[in-house]
C-alpha cells in the first residue's frame, strides 16, 4: 500500500480513536456523577445494577476497539498494515474503508469465526 493511502487510513483511524475516547470520557463522567446509592427500593436497585452492568460492557467494548485501532497504527509503523495477519495476502481496500483496523482478510476472519477462535 502506498504512503498516501496509508496516511488516509491513519487519519481515519485517529478520528475513530478520538471519537471513542470522547465517548468513553462522557460515559465515565456520567457514571461518576450518578448517585447509585440513592436507589432505595429493590426495583430501583435492580435498575441501577443493570445500568452499571450495561455501562461496564460498553466501556469494555470501547476499550477493545481503541486497542484494535492502536494495533492497526502500530502495524502501519512496521509495514504490516493492510496485510492479513493469517494468510499474509493484501486486505482489499474496500474492507479497510469499512473497517480500517482490520487485521484479517474477510475469508480468514470468516474461517476464524467458524472455528470459534474469534467473535
Amino acid at each position: 500500500m502506498n504512503k498516501k493511502k496509508t496516511e488516509k487510513f491513519k487519519k481515519k483511524l485517529l478520528d475513530m480513536r478520538l471519537d471513542l475516547a470522547a465517548e468513553l470520557h462522557r460515559m465515565t463522567n456520567g457514571e461518576i456523577n450518578k448517585d447509585r446509592d440513592g436507589a432505595k427500593d429493590p426495583v430501583d436497585q435492580a435498575d441501577s445494577s443493570y445500568a452499571a452492568d450495561t455501562s461496564l460492557a460498553r466501556t469494555e467494548k470501547i476499550n477493545r476497539r481503541i486497542r484494535e485501532i492502536d494495533d492497526a497504527i502500530y502495524r502501519m509503523k512496521d509495514g504490516r498494515y493492510g496485510t492479513c495477519e493469517l494468510c499474509e495476502e493484501d486486505i482489499p481496500e474496500g474492507r479497510l474503508e469499512v473497517r480500517p483496523n482490520a487485521m484479517y482478510c474477510a475469508q480468514c476472519k470468516e474461517d476464524l469465526e467458524k472455528r470459534g477462535e474469534i467473535k
